[in-house]
């Protein structure tokens, strides 16, 4: 009996002593005074909005000398003008004979000219009245910096003397007799600023340039882009700018892509590649008057985030706005952009002094989202647990690399002034988890681009989606190249994909905790070194995580959490050779890469099976960014519905920019493969193979 007593004392005791050890040493987090989450930095301002009808706007054009003067067009030929500092009646309006119009004044400012449906008119800006008309198949028109002439495209160059706008006269006409374009009519010009050379762009993708005055041509640029939406030199003369719809070759077919492609970019004199954006559609792209900005207009949310201010130098963001546009036009002064909408809205914005000197926005970066119902307080506490949250996930990341061989190698999270975590809080009644981009374009959290950051969306409460998940968005993208799908030897191929570097990452909390562990194996996903399972199922089970974190009862919570320590094995979290060599040149772990990115190449050859049911895949890969590591997904679909894909080898190049890598598969039954690879600068570039035999019902359209 008195051995049983002393026993719990002793228990009692241990108790006591551990209870006090635990408070005594556990992190204390004290708040000073009201906490500060992140305001968002300033956007540019919305300075006029002018209803111009029920119609989309198509269209939009600045005056080049009247800075109180700007026009808009719509879908149904209606132009009107509107003096911005009157929003509700406008100074003109016009009506063009056809629908889709697009519209630019001349260098002087005394004409508009508005073409479409097969026509260009030529307006008295100060009367309103129609001078004159031309026939011009596409809508692309451009004046010359003197206004003297007017260069259109009837599948055909053709420049007319405008100089008399009532009888104008035609200078002279190019046929397509030049680089074999065969196949290709003209669809786009421009005029250069110094009225030296004249550029038109054809639909299989060829660039002329000639010289403006002998009608020589000066150089041919061949790209894989078809139905150009634009060809634009820069104000400052340095730069050429070109987007439109890929085309690529399947067989002995050219195929048209409806992908989203940006647009790509050659510095003048010399004519060579400037870079290439492929961050989503561009429906047009317009330059500051300085040359040091352009702005690009896309309607399509799905595939990029509305009307984006790039740098011209670098590629790199400036700024965006949450608004989906067919065209953008900057004022003379280059402060303020017009933007049209679907909706028939013309907007001003004015840009902040900040953005006018070109400061970009940090990229490849993570940034934390703190997701709350407006009943609820958020803890005192909260802006340090999330702190020291994703340090831990930092910390993981950089042990992991120096076990590697890369050093304290690591990714890079926004921070204040101080150095601590910068904090957006969002507060929404219900959190949609799967509207969450609505939400932050509600919530006008800024720069929420999934294109490039990785948002880390911490959700306090109940939310529609019951796990601590990934949810991602802007998956990928096409790469205008003629590395198309692969026909013949029983090898359907995808096209050449790129993958964005930024993602959306769920993680739900309770009191502001979330499990480091699950965070830093999301992220391997979401880095784009390994291929991500389903969801967490095969990690905790159904809803585990969301369970353990929300369990109210501190032992069940404890017992949970010690049961999933190790669901899959002790090294479970851990990093492998390839995944660490992967993340040595990604973009997230080697701040300030270059933005542009060069086309790569992924070409496949495989055996047959041989003696010991092997087949051997042969890879030919390109790219002029320099080739840093190969990776190779098989599909196990075989095994556990869970996990779909995974790595089967990779292979070091070393920044070679084209190899040769082969690949032994003893697996019979595997048919699909992905081959992944990153470049020296870390912009990542897949492919995707189907191994099929072939039958006469094969397709032939992809």
């Amino acid at each position: 009996m008195k051995s049983k007593k002393l026993l719990l004392l002793f228990v009692i005791l241990a108790i006591v002593v551990g209870g006090v050890v635990f408070f005594s040493v556990r992190p204390q987090y004290q708040a000073l005074g009201p906490q500060e989450f992140l305001k968002p930095p300033e956007k540019p301002a919305l300075l006029a909005k002018f209803n111009h009808g029920p119609s989309l706007i198509y269209s939009v054009a600045f005056s080049p000398v009247d800075a109180s003067l700007v026009a808009c067009a719509d879908k149904d030929g209606i132009i009107k003008l509107w003096n911005i500092n009157n929003t509700t009646d406008p100074v003109r309006i016009l009506s063009h004979p056809g629908r889709y119009v697009s519209i630019g004044f001349s260098p002087t400012g005394e004409l508009l000219a508005s073409c479409g449906f097969g026509t260009l008119v030529l307006w008295d800006v100060a009367l309103g009245k129609k001078i004159n008309s031309l026939e011009s198949s596409y809508r692309e028109f451009a004046f010359s910096p003197d206004g003297q002439q007017l260069a259109t495209v009837r599948n055909e160059l053709k420049l007319w003397d405008i100089r008399n706008p009532k009888e104008i006269t035609e200078v002279d006409t190019s046929p397509f007799n030049e680089a074999g374009q065969v196949n290709g009519w003209g669809c786009a010009v421009d005029i250069s600023p110094d009225g030296k050379w004249v550029a038109i762009g054809y639909t299989n993708g060829v660039i002329n340039v000639l010289d403006l005055q002998t009608k020589q041509l000066v150089k041919t640029l061949k790209t894989s882009l078809s139905d150009m939406e634009f060809l634009k030199f820069s104000p400052d003369n340095k730069f050429l700018a070109s987007g439109g719809s890929e085309l690529f070759m399947k067989g002995n077919k050219y195929w048209k892509s409806n992908s989203p492609y940006g647009y790509l970019m050659w510095e003048l004199p010399e004519w060579q590649r400037h870079g290439e954006v492929k961050r989503g559609h561009v429906e047009n792209l317009v330059f500051s008057p300085n040359g040091k900005m352009c702005a690009s207009a896309n309607h399509q949310s799905f595939s990029g985030r509305g009307v984006e201010i790039w740098s011209t130098a670098t590629g790199a963001p400036i700024t965006s706005l949450p608004i989906e546009a067919r065209d953008v036009s900057f004022s003379h002064d280059g402060n303020i952009l017009a933007t049209g909408d679907d909706e028939g809205v013309l907007r001003l914005w004015k840009f902040t002094p900040q953005q006018l000197e070109h400061a970009t926005t940090p990229n490849d970066i993570i940034r934390i989202l703190y997701l709350l119902p407006k009943d609820k307080e958020p803890p005192s506490n909260i802006i340090a647990k999330l702190d020291k949250s994703i340090r831990k996930v930092q910390d993981f990341y950089a042990k992991e690399m120096e076990r590697h061989g890369f050093g304290r190698k690591t990714f890079t999270f926004e921070t204040d002034e101080s150095g601590k975590a910068k904090i957006y809080l969002v507060e929404e009644q219900h959190i949609p988890t799967f509207d969450i981009l609505n939400l932050m374009k509600k919530q006008q959290v800024p720069d929420f681009d999934m294109s490039n950051d990785i948002w880390l969306a911490v959700v306090e409460g109940e939310a529609d989606f019951p796990l601590g998940a990934f949810h991602g968005q802007n998956e990928g993208f096409q790469y205008p190249t003629n590395h198309g799908v692969t026909s013949g030897n029983n090898i359907w191929g995808d096209m050449v994909g790129g993958i964005t570097h930024g993602k959306l990452v769920l993680l739900p909390a309770a009191n502001g905790e979330f499990g480091w562990k699950v965070t830093a194996y999301e992220l391997k996903y979401v880095f784009a070194c390994t291929i991500h399972p389903y969801s967490l199922l095969d990690i905790y089970g159904s809803g585990y995580t969301w369970l353990y974190l929300n369990e109210p009862n501190a032992l069940k919570r404890f017992l949970m959490r010690v049961n999933g320590r190790k669901p899959r094995g002790k090294d479970w979290v851990q990093l492998s050779k390839c995944e660490a060599e992967w993340l040595n040149k990604s973009r997230f772990f080697n701040p300030n890469q270059p933005f542009f990115d060069k086309r790569p190449g992924i070409g496949m050859r495989v055996s047959e099976l041989d003696a010991k049911n092997s087949r051997h895949f042969q890879f030919e890969v390109t790219d002029e960014d320099g080739i840093h590591q190969v990776q190779l997904f098989v599909d196990v679909s075989e095994e556990p519905w869970r996990v779909r894909k995974k790595i089967k080898d990779c292979q070091i190049l070393n920044g070679k920019t084209q190899s040769t890598v082969e690949f032994e598969i003893s697996n019979p039954k595997i048919k699909n493969v992905e081959l992944r690879m990153v470049d020296m600068f870390g912009n990542i570039a897949s492919r995707k193979f189907q191994i099929k035999d072939e039958t006469p019902e094969s397709p032939e359209t992809p």
